[in-house]
């Protein structure tokens, strides 16, 4: 059965969602290749993405315990996919080359969703999940959380907000965008 397509109101609010999400992320990225803040007290510094083949593993990826930007875009084609360019966590790539998986969540967890980034230096699990109501959506939103971390990730905290954006009605292939904040212990 095909889903229906959502009524006008629906759409418009799904727009404002993505559109939201966008200028977060413009809003975010929009310094990037010039030097970060000293001043950690407001937002923190726009993550860029580093122009010298950093693999993510450079002291410029290392915590200081206060809150720090994380940008996730991924391409999926059904539960699997990879890690987009231009994802960054702080002022580094996260996860360059890296995979994502789509499993289940469930009630215990609070998500019906789990993203688990497997990467070049440990591995991270998200809870997310649009409701029902945007299931035949080709645009969904979702807050999320992350669950559990290894590796680089291990401890880490945060969470915020995504959108993806499938191909088509019917599809399973899309675009995901994780926005927001992480801390380590």
């Amino acid at each position: 059965m095909r889903p229906q397509p959502p009524d006008v109101a629906e759409h418009r609010r799904l727009g404002l969602a993505l559109a939201a999400l966008c200028v977060i992320g413009a809003v975010g990225l929009s310094s990037c290749g010039g030097e970060a803040k000293s001043d950690r007290s407001s937002a923190g510094p726009s993550p860029t993405v580093p122009t010298n083949g950093s693999s993510g593993t450079d002291a410029a990826t290392t915590f200081d315990g206060e809150s720090d930007p994380i940008l996730i875009k991924t391409s999926i084609d059904g539960p699997t996919g990879k890690v987009v360019a231009g994802s960054v966590l702080r002022q580094s790539a996260f996860c360059p080359g890296g995979t994502v998986r789509h499993d289940r969540g469930s009630p215990e967890i609070g998500f019906p969703a789990v993203n688990v980034f497997s990467c070049a230096d440990g591995q991270l699990k998200i809870g997310f999940g649009p409701g029902r109501e945007q299931m035949s959506n080709s645009v969904q939103t979702s807050d999320w959380k992350i669950l559990t971390g290894s590796g680089r990730f291990a401890g880490l905290t945060g969470n915020g907000q995504m959108i993806v954006q499938w191909s088509g009605a019917d599809s399973t292939k899309g675009q995901e965008t994780f926005v927001g904040r992480v801390d380590a212990p």
